[in-house]
């Protein structure tokens, strides 16, 4: 046994052990899988998707740990692994070390802490106070994995799931009728599967966005269970701003809309109900800017000067060969106007299948051409006006196109190279595929629109 650890930033291989291991983790979680599913699927009849979604996250979780160690052979996945691995064996070598690194900010003081025994957390991570955020979620499953970088990316999408279960339960409250294609579009969907299962902040941010939408539905809405679902909602708004801190700028104007809905819908007036929408939709986005600005410091010309500094780093040479152009602006808001166009196409629907040059890629082009033609045909079925209208009059479908809409559009503007994109895109992916799903469903629904028409 070596007396250092070694942090290399790839993987020599998976572990003879771990590969020995993974199967039987994998039973035992199925097995435990299908007896809550069995258990529950009487009251609740969406849960006969329960093991089918769960195993397809595993799956995803197997796969992301195989094309990381073998095909990419190292990425920020590793280094959060060996980050966090450096953090458990501090805790078992002396616990009271590891509490003061643990809960602490950052410092060089607490770098020293560890030692050659332990090995070190890469610096340009533990410095970072986002990536740090990263470990410190990552480090429990790290020591639950034993120290394996495939058993501990498995006990991860295991958590994981809970967010993405809680999004696919949600849909299927509002819309029982569709429960086969929301197993496909909120746990089926190719993207979400593999990436949202990896030891990355995008699954992190995913499982924890989706369990903001849920929490915030039953705190605000539903008005259940207001005390777990209060301390869900700040939970998931902590651990998301402190990593991702833009998600929370793309949820929360359609959210404050959703909450006020119910109150928008009873104005009996079609015309004057349309027209409180756009308005409510307005004051929302001032209402959310000064919570943020006012509350932790939120700047929109700092977002936009950020979003150029990164695009204009993901164009560099090294990147080359897997990046895109929407244009050079400026960061002000005319600027950023000025490329909203094709920033919200990349955001939405890109990489192309022409865009593509790995298998990697080509899934994700595969992915983003049946969603661009399901909702090239859900125009065809209801005219412009008639889509709008539709999405104006379904809460949860307006509030997932808003949300997809301004995310898009954020990482469109920041984001230059398709390996970043189609990761930070499975944030507002299952939403935004479902609320298509639900518009195709209904836009050729006869049932449905003979009911609308008397």
């Amino acid at each position: 046994m070596r007396d250092e650890v070694v942090n290399l930033g790839y993987l020599e291989g998976l572990d003879p052990i771990e590969l020995i291991a993974f199967p039987s983790f994998l039973i035992v979680i199925l097995v435990w899988s299908n007896y809550i599913s069995s258990k529950k699927k009487k009251l609740y009849p969406e849960y006969r998707y329960y093991t089918l979604g769960l195993a397809a996250k595993m799956f995803g979780a197997i796969a992301f740990c195989w094309v990381y160690t073998y095909y990419y052979k190292g990425g920020d996945t590793i280094s959060y692994f060996e980050s966090a691995r450096a953090f458990v064996n501090l805790l078992l070598d002396d616990p009271s070390k590891f509490s003061t690194v643990y809960f602490s900010a950052p410092s060089q003081e607490n770098m020293y802490l560890f030692s050659g025994k332990t090995g070190y957390p890469w610096g340009y991570m533990y410095f970072d106070k986002k990536t740090f955020w990263v470990i410190r979620i990552v480090t429990p499953f790290v020591f639950l994995g034993a120290k394996s970088y495939l058993l501990s990316t498995m006990w991860m999408a295991l958590f994981a799931y809970s967010g993405i279960w809680k999004l696919f339960q949600l849909f299927v409250r509002y819309y029982p009728q569709m429960q086969k294609l929301f197993f496909f579009s909120v746990l089926l969907l190719p993207s979400a599967v593999f990436w949202g299962s990896g030891m990355l902040k995008d699954t992190i941010t995913l499982s924890g966005t989706c369990w903001f939408i849920y929490s915030f539905h039953e705190f605000f809405i539903s008005k259940k269970d207001r005390v777990k679902n209060g301390i869900v909602l700040i939970v998931a708004f902590i651990v998301i701003f402190s990593i991702k801190p833009y998600i929370i700028i793309a949820l929360l104007p359609g959210a404050i809309i959703w909450n006020f809905y119910s109150k928008i819908l009873l104005i009996k007036s079609k015309f004057l109900r349309y027209s409180a929408i756009p308005f409510s939709m307005t004051m929302a986005v001032l209402l959310g800017y000064l919570f943020l600005s006012s509350v932790v410091g939120f700047s929109f010309e700092t977002l936009l000067e950020e979003a150029v500094i990164k695009q204009t780093d993901l164009k560099r040479e090294a990147y080359q060969g897997n990046s895109f152009d929407i244009g050079t602006y400026d960061a002000t808001f005319l600027g950023a106007l000025g490329v909203s166009g094709p920033a919200l196409v990349a955001g939405l629907f890109r990489p192309f299948i022409w865009d593509t040059k790995n298998v990697v890629m080509l899934l994700s082009g595969l992915e983003n051409s049946i969603i661009l033609v399901m909702l090239i045909i859900v125009l065809w079925r209801k005219r412009i006006f008639g889509v709008f209208r539709y999405i104006f009059d379904h809460p949860l479908v307006f509030f997932c196109i808003t949300y997809s809409l301004i995310f898009s559009l954020i990482i469109g503007l920041s984001t230059s190279n398709f390996g970043a994109l189609v990761r930070f895109k499975i944030a507002f992916l299952p939403m935004f595929v479902s609320a298509i799903m639900v518009m195709y469903y209904y836009s050729g629904n006869r049932k449905y629109l003979n009911s609308k028409k008397n």
